[in-house]
C-alpha cells in the first residue's frame, strides 16, 4: 500500500512539473509520430523511388494546406529526415510490410526524426 502511494505522489508531482519544455518534446514526439506514419504508408506504396518522391512532395504540399492536425502537423523537415531513415531502414524488405514491420517502421522513422531533426520552429 505504501508502494502505491509512493508512487501515485511520484506520478501527480512529474505531472505538476512537466513544464515547457517537456511539452514541447511530447508535441515534437507527435509530429515525428506523424511524419513517420506518412512516410510508411508512401513506402509501402511501390519501391520505386521516383514515385515516393512525387507521393512525398504532394503529402508535403498537403500537410501544408492542411490544418487539422494544429500543432501535431509535421514540417517539411521532419517529413523528409523520417523519410530518409525509413527509406534506408527499408531496404531490402518486401512490400506490402507486414503488421509488425510496418508498426516497427514507423517505430524506428518517428524515433530518428525526434532525436536528429531539429526543431521547426526554435525558440
Amino acid at each position: 500500500m505504501r508502494c502505491l502511494i509512493g508512487f501515485m505522489g511520484l506520478l501527480s508531482s512529474a505531472m505538476v512539473f512537466a513544464g515547457e519544455a517537456q511539452l514541447k518534446q511530447w508535441e515534437k514526439m507527435d509530429r515525428c509520430s506523424n511524419a513517420a506514419f506518412i512516410v510508411v504508408s508512401i513506402l509501402e506504396e511501390s519501391p520505386d523511388t521516383f514515385k515516393q518522391a512525387l507521393a512525398l512532395h504532394g503529402a508535403i504540399g498537403g500537410l501544408k494546406n492542411n490544418t487539422k492536425l494544429g500543432e501535431t502537423t509535421p514540417s517539411e523537415g521532419e517529413v523528409t529526415g523520417a523519410y530518409n531513415m525509413a527509406l534506408r531502414i527499408s531496404a531490402g524488405m518486401p512490400r506490402p510490410f507486414a503488421k509488425r514491420d510496418h508498426d516497427w517502421l514507423i517505430a524506428q522513422a518517428a524515433t530518428s526524426c525526434t532525436l536528429w531533426v531539429p526543431d521547426a520552429k526554435p525558440e
